[in-house]
């Protein structure tokens, strides 16, 4: 008989993670990629911090050279991973269909296979473990909406603005006003909760899905 650990949500998420990838997995953002983004967000908000601390210190050199570090650490974070998005998309567009389709067809088959081991476990325990991934989903949901509102829908074009500030005043970073500093400076930090939380959050769901289709499994088995 196969051992089954009890069921978590870490033994879950440790079971998606082992999934084969699929034709296109390319599509899928490296780690590298993820790791250079939250490196462009902080050089993002390190270019835009002195602006705000000249309003109440005197410009020192180190001020501009925080500046200057933190505009190339911008563009060295997302640079590279625009780079590749663009030339995935280069490549994958004359088969973009047929590789969507080949992608979706694995993952149902992979998703399957992994609510039929799911449906090894006991009803009791599916149906707990459905409803808080779906508390914690709306939860989440909840509370990302009281914090941000609905920049989450704008997707990346706060941080675009912000880095088009950078870049257009790239020699006089100091001297910005003090609204657009602060949006700055917000646009790329309140980007990275929205992006962080859509990840957990699409997490839930497919967490839901697959216990409600092991429920399923489960029923129509007996």
């Amino acid at each position: 008989m196969e051992h089954r650990p009890p069921l978590t949500f870490a033994v879950l998420e440790a079971k998606i993670e082992a999934l084969p990838e699929g034709p296109v997995s390319a599509l899928n953002t490296p780690r590298w990629a993820r790791h250079l983004a939250l490196a462009g967000v902080v050089g993002m908000i390190a270019a835009f911090v002195p602006s705000l601390l000249v309003k109440w210190l005197p410009p020192q050199p180190w001020m501009v050279l925080l500046a200057q570090a933190g505009l190339v650490v911008t563009v060295a974070g997302f640079l590279p991973g625009l780079l590749r998005n663009l030339w995935v998309l280069v490549q994958d567009l004359r088969h973009h269909r047929a590789g969507l389709i080949a992608q979706f067809d694995h993952d149902v088959d992979q998703f399957k296979a992994l609510a039929t081991w799911l449906a090894g476990y006991p009803r009791e325990t599916l149906e707990s473990s459905l409803r808080y991934a779906r508390m914690g989903h709306e939860r989440l949901h909840s509370r990302l909406g009281m914090l941000l509102g609905g920049i989450d829908r704008l997707g990346l074009l706060p941080v675009l603005v912000s880095l088009f500030v950078l870049l257009r005043n790239w020699q006089d970073l100091l001297h910005l006003p003090g609204w657009l500093a602060v949006l700055g400076l917000l646009a790329p930090f309140l980007w990275l909760i929205a992006w962080r939380g859509a990840e957990f959050s699409r997490r839930l769901q497919l967490y839901a899905f697959l216990l409600d289709e092991a429920l399923r499994a489960e029923g129509a088995a007996d």
